[in-house]
């Protein structure tokens, strides 16, 4: 069938086509689809004229398909079947037998602060699924979510507006972190001591922690370089092995503190706390899968803001 002729036909049609085909009867077909047997006689007349081809004919067998009228007959059931297949998918997503890849875009910071209570909650609920932690591309974060690629984003992001949905997850706030016995902070955080030491820095563009230094020069508060690394994640083991300081988020340093000979303190001055958020493109909103992981995610987590006090989302993650 042509270009043409498919922009003719309408879903009345191609119901009719395929009923003729596997029922054999303008009257049976007419009841299947809900028409009357007029308007079932009529409408296969307009096809007649439309496609050019008789399409059923009544033989000494009875009413059958012309080769053309059972191809297109036969098009036309799968067509629906694959229709009626894609309508049911809206309800099909069922944790319990699922096999789906979820994959998330999060720094390190995130894989090692959210992921553990995840993967946990998936092997109860959904032993199937498979978790995937995805590096945040810098140059187009939106690109693998627009794309599918990736299901959800998770972090501070300020270039995923248009197109996007959002919600908070977790409010997180900057930590300052030293060895245990660091001689200068014997007696807790000040001023005069963040500025002496030299600190170790994690070069985590794009994410809220690029902020960090523009906040504490309001107070003409400086960090004194001591290391650069590409992450945070390596900074408590060094910290606890050296006299240098590290800024970090609190989240991060309330899961390895427990872990490493390390003190944590408040910033010497006043940082404001930094929103986690969830992000997902509008193409998946209404996904079964992507809703169920959007509903779990801020079970687990939203409420556990900084220092305890909770936060509403800005949108809902359904």
């Amino acid at each position: 069938m042509c270009d043409m002729h498919l922009r003719d036909l309408d879903l009345t049609q191609i119901r009719l086509l395929a009923a003729l085909a596997k029922l054999g009867s303008v009257s049976a077909a007419s009841r299947r689809i809900g028409l009357s047997q007029s308007a079932a006689s009529h409408a296969l007349a307009k096809l007649r004229q439309q496609l050019g081809d008789p399409l059923f004919t009544r033989t000494s067998d009875g009413f059958k398909p012309t080769p053309y009228g059972g191809r297109l007959g036969k098009a036309a059931g799968d067509a629906l079947d694959q229709l009626a297949e894609g309508l049911a998918s809206e309800h099909a997503f069922d944790p319990k037998t699922s096999t789906r890849r979820f994959t998330f875009c999060m720094s390190e910071v995130g894989q090692i602060v959210l992921l553990p209570g995840l993967l946990n909650f998936v092997q109860k609920e959904a032993p199937g699924v498979v978790l995937r932690s995805a590096p945040i591309p810098l140059d187009n974060p939106a690109a693998p979510l627009i794309a599918g690629d990736v299901d959800l984003a998770i972090g501070f992001f300020t270039n995923l507006t248009t197109g996007f949905h959002q919600t908070l997850l977790v409010r997180d706030r900057y930590v300052c972190i030293v060895r245990a016995d660091h001689p200068d902070f014997r007696s807790g955080m000040t001023v005069e001591a963040f500025r002496k030491v030299r600190h170790a820095i994690a070069d985590s563009t794009g994410m809220a922690h690029a902020l960090l230094d523009d906040l504490l020069a309001e107070h003409q508060v400086y960090r004194k370089d001591g290391l650069r690394v590409p992450g945070f994640h390596v900074l408590p083991l060094i910290i606890a092995n050296s006299d240098l300081l590290a800024c970090i988020p609190g989240r991060l340093a309330d899961a390895v503190a427990p872990h490493a000979p390390i003190k944590v303190f408040d910033p010497p001055v006043y940082v404001p706390p930094f929103d986690v958020r969830m992000f997902w493109h509008e193409r998946y909103h209404h996904d079964p899968a992507s809703r169920w992981m959007r509903r779990n995610l801020v079970a687990l987590y939203h409420g556990g803001s900084e220092s305890g006090r909770d936060g509403a989302p800005a949108t809902a993650a359904e």
